[in-house]
């Protein structure tokens, strides 16, 4: 039997979020230079992706380690694109210019089967989980899930 039951896959992700304890959130400006956004993904350990936010505090976008990897060593990266394309990935300096602009999110309370079918059709390990002003509120990946689920399964065993 699957750890995801129908009990469980209703469980709200606000609850997930509380047993989660204080961390810092994994979140630069769109006009951040790469320098601080490489700075903001070393300084948050338990986060492999940043959120990116405008001047309101809203989410626009997000950056993986591996979108960021790809920028910062991208002399070392061998380009599937057309050389037309090298000046525009030459010229990008901001959080803004890397991000991926149409994020995968969740809110607190969306069920925890819902988000996790969204993770995995999206090939996503993390995402933010924002209010209804799109602020960011937290952040919850794959393992915060599982771990969420084990502590369940043996809560009732």
């Amino acid at each position: 039997m699957s750890l995801l039951d129908q009990k469980a896959s209703k469980i709200r992700i606000g609850e997930v979020i509380k047993g989660l304890g204080h961390r810092d959130l994994p979140v630069v400006l769109e006009n951040a230079s790469i320098k601080e956004v490489m700075s903001a993904i070393v300084n948050c350990r338990h986060s492999r992706m940043l959120n990116v936010v405008n001047d309101r505090e809203q989410l626009v976008g997000t950056i993986s380690l591996g979108a960021l990897t790809r920028h910062v060593f991208a002399q070392d990266h061998e380009p599937t694109i057309h050389a037309r394309s090298l000046i525009g990935l030459l010229s990008r300096e901001t959080a803004g210019d890397i991000m991926r602009k149409l994020p995968i999110y969740a809110t607190a309370e969306e069920e925890i089967g819902v988000v996790t079918r969204r993770m995995l059709e999206a090939n996503v390990k993390e995402i933010p989980v924002v209010d209804s002003d799109k602020q960011v509120i937290a952040d919850i990946t794959i393992v915060d899930l599982l771990q969420h689920l084990l502590a369940l399964d043996e809560g009732n065993s």
